[in-house]
């Protein structure tokens, strides 16, 4: 139970970073737990849409496997949005990473990979990242 409260918290703690920059962000509960498309966070700026999962770790590397990859793919097609990870990593106390999906690993399986050092270089902060959308 502390995983997804801990994953909760980090949702949360994006939509409000979101709503504090001018983007509109909704949290989608229980994403995953449905056989329709779904993803964490759902956020947009006068019609451009961000479909957007979340991940917070205490590792090296954070992995999203295949199913979610796909549910968040079909689901920002259906919306006419574009596919985003915002990734938190305990060892940069606290700092969202956000990252559009060619900026991340695909693996042979289909799932991600996202490992810190990527995070950093390819990642935008909330700030860039609302400036990206209101663009």
């Amino acid at each position: 139970m502390r995983r997804k409260a801990k994953g909760t918290r980090a949702e949360r703690d994006l939509l409000d970073k979101l709503w504090r920059q001018g983007i509109a962000a909704v949290r989608i509960a229980g994403s995953g737990s449905t056989s329709h498309p779904s993803s964490d966070v759902i956020a947009g700026y006068k019609g451009k849409i961000a479909v957007i999962e979340v991940k917070t770790t205490s590792k090296e590397t954070v992995y999203i496997p295949s199913e979610e990859v796909a549910s968040m793919r079909r689901l920002a097609e259906l919306l006419g949005g574009e596919c985003w990870f915002a990734v938190k990593f305990s060892s940069d106390r606290g700092k969202f990473y956000l990252l559009k999906m060619d900026d991340v690993r695909e693996l042979r399986s289909g799932s991600i990979a996202i490992d810190i050092e990527t995070a950093r270089s390819k990642g935008l902060s909330v700030e860039d990242f609302a400036q990206v959308i209101r663009a």
